[in-house]
């Protein structure tokens, strides 16, 4: 059998934690001793093998694709690639991001929405044309929907009318999302969110009273920490039976305040399906606001490993690398839309106001006006077809990185802008931040349950094996 070393692979000795081999496309990261990595770097070199430790090492290797047959690893790209296909192209869910206005009573200085000060409502007729257009829409059994704006929560009549329209349709409608400030969300509305099928909620907290309220103000002027707080705690202590994720805008003035606003917030919240986790403000151009302050992709992977190393803070996966096959994202999905205000129509959230971006619009007869655009996102950022990502050896874990980022690279001429996954330059950061908690895990149980046996000494092992998923965003990704 012959046997090639896939293009995949990472090879690589820890000071700390010994040697190992990770392979990408299987997502397994394999332990070894130095006899074992010895038989790798040979066969590296010499692209052969002699089976004389007779315990089915290179066997192993074969299954993990450390080796693969010619031919191997472009079939298995291509099934994932159709996977990925089948997820974008789904027809039974239509999801639909829905600013009801983008008027906003903060002016963040960092937000990328352009059109804050715009005082438009979605009217009853666009209201109403977004009904008729959503049962044009014949083979969908799903309507999945989130609350954007500007802040939605100004709108909340519109939210309400168009909620029980919704449920009127016949189609599964179970649950929904919002996205706000938090500070309009009183008592009143909370009343409402169960009747609303809103069961998952995100809201921004920027650091503690003093940093947040110079970073997240009222359009006039004025705090708005100690009221947002204030409407948790009711939301909290209220008969609601969603999640709440708390967001923090992390840059390089707010850095050093998320670990105690966090470890006051789950305190004040013990027991509650309430989350924390931070996310990297990012300035794509537009903003008046110091783009200098925002951390690059490297800055971010060190203050994401330094959470979980000195924190025990992890992202989801617990730094361990998880296949992405992309389609999860509103941008990426042909019967996904972002509906602003007009009836406007456009692939990301970050495309919100800006009217070069605009996709079409439900009240046109045809109502993808810009086919083209709307291709460039469903395909275009397609990594599996860019010859620079098929050789690139995180690419089963990265999916292509941002889609917004990633489309403004590539085809609006914005090269300097990054997209690729953290992965890329910090791979072996993340895995040897795995590898530390695998090791603490290891630890405490053998100091837990003295009298286990421990499995008998091979000289290599697998350590992990995580599968393809779908997360729901939730912001506890590395990225």
């Amino acid at each position: 059998m012959s046997l090639q070393w896939s293009i995949y692979n990472t090879l690589f000795q820890s000071e700390r934690y010994g040697r190992f081999c990770y392979n990408a496309l299987s997502n397994t990261l394999i332990e070894l001793d130095e006899i074992h990595y010895g038989l790798l770097e040979g066969y590296l070199s010499e692209q052969a093998f002699s089976d004389t430790q007779g315990n089915g090492f290179w066997s192993l290797m074969h299954e993990k694709l450390v080796l693969v047959e010619p031919g191997e690893e472009e079939n298995l790209l291509l099934v994932r690639q159709y996977r990925r296909q089948l997820s974008c192209f789904d027809t039974s869910t239509l999801g639909l991001t829905i600013c009801p206005t983008l008027r906003c009573n903060f002016r963040c200085p960092y937000c990328y929405e352009l059109n804050q000060q715009d005082s438009r409502f979605m009217s009853a007729d666009t209201q109403e044309r977004l009904i008729s257009w959503i049962k044009d829409y014949k083979n969908i059994r799903t309507l999945s929907v989130a609350w954007y704006g500007g802040e939605p929560l100004l709108a909340f009549d519109i939210i309400c009318a168009l909620t029980e329209r919704f449920q009127s349709l016949g189609l599964a409608y179970e649950k929904a999302s919002l996205v706000t400030n938090g500070y309009l969300l009183d008592r009143e509305k909370i009343r409402r969110l169960n009747d609303l099928k809103i069961d998952f909620i995100q809201i921004t907290l920027d650091g503690s009273s003093e940093i947040h309220d110079t970073r997240r103000f009222l359009a006039g002027g004025g705090p708005t920490f100690a009221r947002i707080l204030e409407n948790v705690e009711a939301l909290m202590n209220s008969d609601w039976v969603g999640v709440c994720n708390i967001r923090v805008s992390i840059d390089k003035h707010n850095i050093k305040d998320f670990i105690d606003l966090r470890t006051e917030l789950l305190a004040r919240f013990r027991g509650k399906k309430f989350f924390v986790y931070p996310g990297r403000v990012d300035v794509l151009g537009g903003q008046d606001y110091d783009g200098g302050c925002c951390l690059d992709s490297d800055e971010w992977s060190d203050f994401t490993l330094e959470l979980a190393r000195c924190h025990g803070i992890f992202p989801a996966g617990r730094l361990h690398p998880r296949i992405k096959l992309g389609g999860t994202c509103v941008a990426l999905r042909h019967q996904s839309f972002v509906l602003g205000p007009a009836g406007e129509l456009y692939k990301c959230w970050n495309d919100v106001g800006r009217p070069a971006m605009v996709v079409g619009s439900i009240h046109d007869e045809d109502t993808i006006s810009d086919p083209v655009l709307r291709a460039q996102y469903a395909t275009g950022v397609d990594p599996y077809r860019d010859p620079e990502c098929r050789i690139c050896a995180v690419l089963p874990i990265c999916g292509g990185g941002c889609a917004h980022r990633r489309m403004l690279a590539k085809y609006l001429d914005r090269k300097s802008i990054e997209y690729c996954s953290p992965y890329r330059t910090r791979l072996r950061d993340y895995l040897e931040g795995y590898i530390d908690t695998v090791r603490t895990q290891e630890i405490c149980a053998t100091i837990l349950q003295p009298g286990a046996v421990l499995a008998e000494q091979t000289g290599y092992r697998v350590i992990s094996l995580s599968v393809a998923h779908s997360p729901k965003p939730s912001g506890e990704q590395v990225e």
